[in-house]
C-alpha cells in the first residue's frame, strides 16, 4: 500500500500539485495510523496531509477515485451490468457442481461465484505484468485490454463452462432451462471482459489526468498574441494565472529560504577558534530585501491590446511582489489606470483600462507625446528604486519619437524594462523607432508570446530588483 501511495502521489506532483516529501512522509505516517478499514478516513487522511490549498481539492478528488477504487460501488455497478441476480440458476449450478464433485479453473470459479471487488482485484494484478506504463493514448486502450485479457485462460472457462452445460442437459433439462443458464454464463463472461476495458481506460485516465488541458496551455504560450482568437483569449486568461500562480510559488519558497538565512562564514570560522576550529556554533546570515516598486506603460493600441491585456493581468495577479504598482495606458494621450486596479476586480479593470480610461482609443499611436506628457507630469515621483516596464511595438507613425524624454526619465529610475510584441526583424523598419528608444533601456526583449512575457515578469520578480544601479 505504501507504494500504491507513493504512486498517487506522483500523480498529483504530475497534474501540478506540490507535494514535498516531508508531506509524502507524512501521508505514509497518517495511513499507517488510520488504516485502510474505513474509504473515507483514509481519504481524509491523504487530503489532510498532501493538500495546501482549496482549488487543488478538486483535482486530488478526481484522481483519488481513479486511482482507489470504491469496491463497493463497482461491485454495484457490476451487478447492474449483469442484470438482475438468477437465484434459480445459481442454486441449480451449485447443486449440480457439488453433486458432480466437479472441480473448475479459478477463473471459472471467479465468474460464477466472484464479486465486483474480486474481479477488479484479479484485473488489477494480471495489469502489473502487462506494462500499463506505456500506456499514454486512447488508441492504445484496445491494446493493453487485449495483453490484460491474454493473461487468463479463457480456454480453460470455455472448457469449464461447456462441461457444465452437457451435465445439465444429460440431467434431462429442456431447452428453455439450457438458454436461459447459457445466457447467464455469457454475461457474466462479458461483464468480466468489460471490465478489463474499463480498468484500462481508469488507467489511461489517471496517466493523463490534465495532459490534455497542459498540452493546450503549451501550445497558447507559444501562440504569437496578435494571432489569438476570442476563445483562445479567454482561454489564455487561465494560463497567465496559473504562470502567475507558479511565480509566485516559487518567489515564496525562495524568501522562506532567505528567512532561514545562509552560513555566515567569517562569524562561523572566528568563533571556532575557541573550540579549536571546530564550528560548535553557527550563524547565519539574514539579507532584508526590499520589495521593488514597479511602473508598467501599456500600449493599448489595437495591435498591441492582447499584449497588454495579459501583462496587465500578469502583473496586477503578483502585486503583493511589489511595495507599489501604478498603470499608465496610452494611445497618443496617456493617462492612469491604477484606480481600476484598486477598486475593481483584476479582469474588470484590466476591460476597463482597455476601453474605458480617458485617452482616444481609434487615434494613431504617438509613443514620443506619451513618454513627453509622462515626463513632464510623473517625473518628481520617480526613484532610484522604481522599475518602469514598457510594453508596445514603437510603431510611431513618423510622429517626433521624442527620444529625450525617456532617457529623461531613465535619469530618474532604477531601470527600463520594454517588451515589444512584434518581431526583431521589424525594429528600426518604416514607422518604428526602436532603435531609439533602445539606448535608454537597460533590457530590450521580444514579447510575441505569453511564454516569453513569463520569462520576463518572472526575472523582474526573482532577480531584477537585486541587482545594482
Amino acid at each position: 500500500m505504501d507504494r500504491r501511495i507513493l504512486e498517487f502521489i506522483g500523480d498529483l506532483r504530475r497534474a501540478e500539485i506540490r507535494v514535498s516529501p516531508s508531506e509524502a512522509l507524512d501521508a505514509l505516517s497518517a495511513s499507517a495510523t488510520l488504516g485502510l478499514g474505513d474509504r473515507d478516513t483514509f481519504r481524509t487522511a491523504l487530503a489532510s496531509t498532501l493538500i495546501k490549498e482549496s482549488r487543488d481539492l478538486a483535482t486530488f478528488e478526481r484522481l483519488f477515485s481513479l486511482y482507489f477504487l470504491d469496491l463497493q460501488a463497482l461491485g454495484e455497478g457490476v451487478k447492474k451490468a449483469l442484470g438482475p441476480e438468477d437465484p434459480r440458476v445459481r442454486d441449480l449450478l451449485d447443486r449440480m457442481l457439488a453433486e458432480e464433485g466437479m472441480e473448475l479453473d479459478d477463473l471459472t470459479e471467479l465468474l460464477l461465484r466472484g464479486q465486483g471487488s474480486e474481479m477488479e482485484m484479479a484485473i488489477r494484478a494480471s495489469g502489473q505484468s502487462a506494462g500499463l506504463e506505456r500506456l499514454m493514448y486512447f488508441l492504445q486502450v484496445g491494446f493493453f485490454s487485449r495483453r490484460i485479457a491474454d493473461t487468463f485462460d479463457w480456454s480453460a472457462v470455455e472448457a469449464d463452462l461447456e462441461r457444465m452445460l452437457k451435465l445439465l442437459e444429460a440431467r434431462g433439462l429442456d431447452p428453455g432451462q439450457l438458454a436461459r443458464i447459457r445466457n447467464y454464463l455469457e454475461l457474466r463472461l462479458e461483464a468480466f471482459k468489460r471490465m478489463i476495458r474499463q480498468h484500462v481506460e481508469r488507467e489511461l485516465e489517471r496517466r493523463a489526468w490534465r495532459q490534455g488541458e497542459k498540452l493546450t496551455r503549451e501550445v497558447l504560450s507559444d501562440k504569437p498574441l496578435f494571432a489569438l482568437t476570442a476563445d483562445e483569449i479567454a482561454q489564455m486568461k487561465n494560463v497567465v494565472a496559473r504562470l502567475a500562480r507558479k511565480i509566485k510559488d516559487a518567489l515564496a519558497l525562495r524568501q522562506r529560504q532567505e528567512q532561514r538565512g545562509r552560513i555566515d562564514t567569517r562569524r562561523t570560522t572566528r568563533k571556532s577558534l575557541q573550540y579549536g576550529g571546530i564550528p560548535m556554533e553557527i550563524y547565519l546570515k539574514r539579507r532584508h530585501r526590499e520589495k521593488p516598486k514597479l511602473i508598467t506603460i501599456c500600449d493599448v493600441s489595437d495591435s498591441v491590446r492582447n499584449a497588454s491585456r495579459f501583462m496587465l493581468q500578469l502583473v496586477w495577479s503578483l502585486q503583493e511582489c511589489f511595495s507599489r504598482v501604478r498603470s499608465y495606458a496610452f494611445v497618443s494621450e496617456i493617462a492612469e489606470v491604477t484606480q481600476a486596479f484598486n477598486t475593481y476586480p483584476v479582469e474588470r479593470a484590466i476591460e476597463w483600462a482597455l476601453k474605458g480610461a480617458p485617452i482616444d482609443y481609434h487615434c494613431r499611436s504617438d509613443f514620443g507625446y506619451a513618454f513627453s506628457r509622462f515626463a513632464r507630469t510623473e517625473l518628481e515621483s520617480l526613484d532610484r528604486k522604481t522599475t518602469i516596464l514598457v510594453l508596445g511595438d514603437a510603431r510611431n507613425n513618423y510622429n517626433d519619437p521624442q527620444a529625450w524624454a525617456l532617457r529623461l526619465i531613465r535619469e530618474r529610475v532604477k531601470g527600463i524594462i520594454w517588451l515589444n510584441p512584434e518581431g526583431q526583424w521589424g525594429w528600426g523598419i518604416g514607422d518604428s523607432v526602436m532603435p531609439m528608444y533602445a539606448p535608454s533601456c537597460d533590457y530590450v526583449r521580444e514579447c510575441r508570446t505569453v511564454a516569453q512575457l513569463g520569462e520576463v515578469v518572472d526575472n523582474l520578480v526573482h532577480h531584477w530588483w537585486r541587482k545594482g544601479r
